[in-house]
């Protein structure tokens, strides 16, 4: 599909993000991302649901979470956005509940240096 056009120029649609490739793109858990959407410390969305759903899902907007990051290192400059979220996909599926921040460290540090 190509982009939509507003007021003439192509603009391209955001790259959301579910809860746990954000956690794994920053190394945390997707309970510090859910602790984060509840204090509203990230930028989200609500998906659409039924008002009895027990669960809500949410998905995060990669450049808002970005713009919202202090520090001094400037992540999204230095992201391959395509081997970037295969690798948040990837820490996502193989975090456990007891140890995911160092299963996610590990499935980064297997990633080869640019």
């Amino acid at each position: 599909m190509p982009p939509a056009k507003h007021g003439g120029e192509a603009a391209t649609q955001p790259r959301l993000m579910t809860v746990a490739q954000a956690a794994g793109l920053l190394a945390v858990s997707p309970q510090t991302i859910r602790n984060w959407i509840d204090r509203r410390l990230i930028p989200f969305i609500v998906l659409p649901h039924e008002p009895d759903a027990t669960r809500i899902e949410h998905r995060i907007p990669l450049q808002g979470l970005l713009a919202c990051l202090g520090g001094t290192y400037d992540l999204g400059a230095d992201l391959d956005l395509g081997s970037d979220l295969r690798m948040a996909n990837d820490a996502a599926r193989s975090a456990t509940a007891d140890e995911p921040e160092l299963d996610t460290l590990a499935a980064l540090n297997r990633e080869p240096q640019r």
